[in-house]
């Protein structure tokens, strides 16, 4: 499946009276989430449809670093009904009582995040995580791997055989699966406080490539800023990020920085390497006083049960970064209250929309369906929009012009357009445009099985940038055969 997302206008030949906007996913307040014995860090939330729940599994840390004492670091987990009231077990009966599934061979591991892999079945659970040690005498030397659970609270490290790193990656280190490469991506620092944006690949998780850059900061970013970590998420052929903007104090004594403050941005990509900016917050800082006021972190995304919204595990601190000013008096020296875990929530795909200014109108580029499977993802409650395809001359198909379109008026993710008495069966295996008239709404994505046929010839997708014309055409190039009209 492919989709046009409305971050740019690349796959459009034409647009007019819609106005770009971002939709910040919306914090669900009544979700917050303590550990009352240890400090929550990094998260990764998932719905688990075997056992019907969703599950939060986070990093909780018992020794505070000071510059010269290693933290220790484990993976704790909870269970909700709804993403929003959230219960600690004893999943493994531990005599503490404690709800620790995961701390590694070598008791401590850093940056800790878990994937839900639906296509693998022995495997499910996959967890990336940095092993720092407790008796390590020098943390930069610490193995990047892959630990695997079949149920989310067995964990399996391998005797660390799946490596993804040798050096200390002190940071989210997410894992995915790349659709695009058919290989396993982790984000993660190359190097222990280098703080920039780096990328591994594998096929297989045993074979991984030497570590590459990925992003970093420009001049368009704040002065002396870095990028502290990021995590992503692919969906219908678009990822999804959240880059951590960090920026620093100037003046902090520590040669490697601590003090400063972080935010989200989102990012997109079409192949999971080649990133795109929009220099917008994730979600905006909270009012003074609150959770989140001066820092967010947003990680990891999954589908509710329902399939119409996603949820994103989210670490709002009460202070800045660091807290490395001991002359200030902490009113809260609790440290399990220093970070509250939020549930946020935003529509499929949602996160960036073209919103109508009047009667507007976009045309795609050519595409070429194989499958006639079409969605749209739009709100217009309170207003109107239209479908109409046309050859790639711009002009409309007989049966599927605006007039015999089924007008929609709501708000759906997976709107299927319509006309009177015909079917997109029709067209398959012809180049068409999409062509869509909207007012008093907003448009968020058009997904299909298509191929984007914007040049001379198809290709797999946005991302899968490969040639597709012998998929298409046969050892003979016919674009007659392919046009819905017979041509101009």
């Amino acid at each position: 499946m492919n989709t046009i997302t409305f971050f740019d206008d690349f796959a459009l030949s034409c647009q007019f009276q819609f106005q770009r906007r971002y939709f910040p996913p919306e914090i669900l307040h009544e979700s917050a989430f303590f550990d009352p014995t240890y400090p929550v860090t990094y998260c990764s939330m998932h719905w688990c449809p075997e056992i019907g729940k969703y599950r939060l599994w986070y990093g909780v840390n018992n020794v505070r670093w000071d510059g010269r004492n290693a933290e220790h670091c484990m993976l704790a987990l909870a269970e909700s009904d709804d993403a929003i009231h959230w219960e600690r077990k004893n999943f493994l009966d531990r005599p503490d009582g404690a709800n620790i599934v995961f701390a590694g061979s070598e008791g401590s591991l850093h940056g800790a995040a878990v994937f839900r892999d639906p296509h693998d079945p022995k495997w499910p659970y996959k967890c990336a995580a940095s092993m720092d040690s407790l008796h390590r005498d020098n943390q930069n030397i610490a193995p990047g791997i892959i630990a695997t659970s079949a149920d989310g609270v067995h964990w399996d490290e391998h005797q660390q055989q799946f490596r993804w790193g040798s050096s200390m990656s002190d940071a989210y280190n997410c894992l995915l699966f790349n659709p695009v490469r058919g290989e396993y991506q982790v984000l993660l620092r190359a190097i222990m406080g280098d703080r920039r944006i780096c990328t591994s690949f594998s096929p297989d998780l045993m074979n991984w490539s030497a570590p590459q850059l990925m992003m970093a900061p420009d001049g368009f970013d704040p002065a002396c800023c870095e990028f502290y970590s990021m995590s992503a998420y692919q969906q219908d052929g678009v990822f999804y990020g959240f880059l951590w903007i960090y920026k620093t104090d100037q003046n902090d004594k520590i040669p490697f920085k601590m003090d400063g403050n972080i935010h989200s941005e989102l990012v997109y990509s079409y192949n999971g390497v080649n990133w795109q900016r929009t220099r917008q917050p994730v979600v905006p800082l909270q009012p003074i006083g609150s959770f989140g006021d001066s820092q967010n972190y947003l990680m990891s995304i999954t589908p509710d049960h329902t399939g119409k919204y996603w949820l994103i595990s989210g670490l709002f601190p009460s202070q800045e970064h660091g807290l490395r000013r001991p002359n200030v008096n902490d009113p809260n020296p609790d440290l399990t209250r220093k970070s509250v875990h939020y549930t946020c929530r935003i529509g499929k795909g949602r996160f960036c929309g073209l919103q109508s200014t009047g009667d507007a109108f976009i045309r795609t580029k050519g595409i070429l369906f194989h499958d006639d499977r079409l969605t749209i993802n739009a709100a217009c409650p309170k207003g109107q929009m239209r479908v109409q395809l046309t050859d790639i001359w711009r002009k409309p198909i007989p049966g599927f012009t605006f007039d015999e379109a089924v007008p929609f008026q709501g708000d759906e993710i997976a709107w299927v357009p319509q006309w009177k008495g015909r079917s997109l069966k029709e067209l398959l295996g012809k180049r068409i445009n999409i062509e869509i008239k909207m007012y008093t709404g907003c448009l968020f994505g058009i997904t299909g099985d298509f191929y984007p046929f914007h040049g001379a010839v198809p290709q797999a997708g946005y991302g899968q940038v490969e040639n597709v014309a012998q998929k298409v055409f046969g050892d003979q190039i016919d674009y007659d055969r392919i046009e819905p009209l017979g041509g101009k």
